[in-house]
């Protein structure tokens, strides 16, 4: 027993910072305020209802008109489910760029409210060293080379579809240079040729929230022991740990007799608003694409 309460201890006081760096960027990309990068600017609402909104139609009435264009063009019958609201996905947005950097206008489609959110230019934009060189061609070309062999992967797995094996995502080579003098970052893909070839300022090229929102989401493990190989495996560390905590703290609850009948209440509470919820989200993504 106090084994275990000395791994739940000591794996959270280790962890911490992802433990920190998990919630607090979990709650900002579900809340634009948070730690904001932007400057946020109400609108009247009059404005908006006045400039056009007033005429823009319910969700329902939106949908009726496309199933009436439907049946026009592909001379079918489109009968609306009455059993399920029709939905918009997120606001509706536009931008413009000026001197002072993005400015992006949030339309509430329902209720017709909207707000203003100013981004200043990033004060670590890149700067490209060869502005009219984009693409290069290699002899022999190191893509085909694994193209071909991507084939003759699938072909000897009896894959009748192998001769239209076709590239899949956007694999790089990055490396730093000293181009004219000057320190550069060179990216190349492989899978065009395409290039960008930047000043080299030793800048991650992002603002401290969009770099945080970034460590959140990366995940993977490149085909290189760097830091991002380093980074997943603390990922892993986190995803092992959650469980581990969860597991220990039954356990270390079950300890404490007095707590067992309270403790049984709130778990069968727990998985019953857990299952709601699961069944919902796969009802909500089953009815909507996003």
């Amino acid at each position: 027993m106090i084994l275990i309460r000395r791994i739940h201890l000591y794996a959270g006081l280790f962890l911490l910072p992802w433990v920190l760096l998990y919630g607090i960027t979990g709650a900002m990309f579900n809340h634009q305020e948070l730690f904001p990068a932007v400057r946020f600017e109400a609108v009247d609402a009059s404005l908006v209802r006045d400039a056009g909104m007033a005429e823009f139609p319910s969700p329902g009435e939106l949908a009726q008109q496309v199933a009436d264009a439907i049946e026009q063009t592909a001379n079918v019958e489109v009968v609306l489910n009455k059993g399920q609201s029709p939905e918009f996905t997120s606001p509706i947005l536009f931008e413009t760029y000026d001197g002072d950097g993005q400015h992006v206008v949030q339309i509430d489609p329902i209720q017709q409210t909207a707000r203003l959110l100013h981004r200043p230019p990033n004060a670590e934009q890149e700067e490209s060293l060869l502005q009219n060189v984009q693409n290069i061609q290699l002899s022999p070309n190191p893509h085909q080379a694994a193209h071909d062999s991507a084939r003759a992967i699938f072909a000897k797995h009896g894959l009748s579809s192998a001769d239209q094996a076709k590239p899949l995502g956007w694999t790089k080579l990055n490396f730093l240079a000293s181009v004219d003098g000057q320190p550069a970052r060179i990216t190349y893909v492989l899978k065009d040729g395409h290039i960008d070839v930047t000043k080299y300022t030793g800048e991650d090229g992002m603002i401290p929230r969009q770099f945080l929102l970034r460590l959140h989401t990366a995940h993977g493990q490149p085909p290189h022991w760097n830091m991002r190989m380093f980074w997943s495996l603390f990922v892993d560390a986190m995803a092992l740990a959650m469980v581990t905590w969860g597991i220990t703290g039954l356990v270390m609850w079950w300890q404490i007799k007095r707590t067992r009948l309270i403790g049984t209440v709130l778990i069968a509470v727990s998985l019953l608003v857990a299952a709601v919820m699961y069944f919902g989200m796969m009802d909500f993504y089953a009815t909507t694409k996003l």
